[in-house]
């Protein structure tokens, strides 16, 4: 009882909004679905890739880890060079 009463705290104290845990999951699951689309070559993937990297980088900002932010942000203009090239 006693731990389970500790880590019920524990869990309050430390956590963040639903909103930006879903945008690091989602970013996430983004960037991983934009690999298969790339791999299987698939236009799509840039885009999809771009805005992973987008919402990994904003949740990198709001964790202050501004080293993967940094290169979210970077990935995401490789997105958009790769993105034209594709097309062209």
């Amino acid at each position: 009882m006693f731990v389970d009463l500790n880590m019920k705290n524990w869990f309050k104290s430390n956590s963040e909004p639903l909103k930006l845990k879903l945008i690091g999951w989602m970013g996430a699951t983004l960037v991983i679905f934009g690999y298969y689309l790339n791999a299987n070559e698939f236009l799509s993937s840039w885009i999809v890739w771009l805005l992973g990297n987008a919402l990994v980088g904003i949740y990198s900002i709001y964790k202050k880890a501004y080293s993967t932010a940094l290169m979210s942000f970077i990935l995401m203009g490789m997105n958009i060079y790769g993105y034209l090239r594709w097309i062209s």
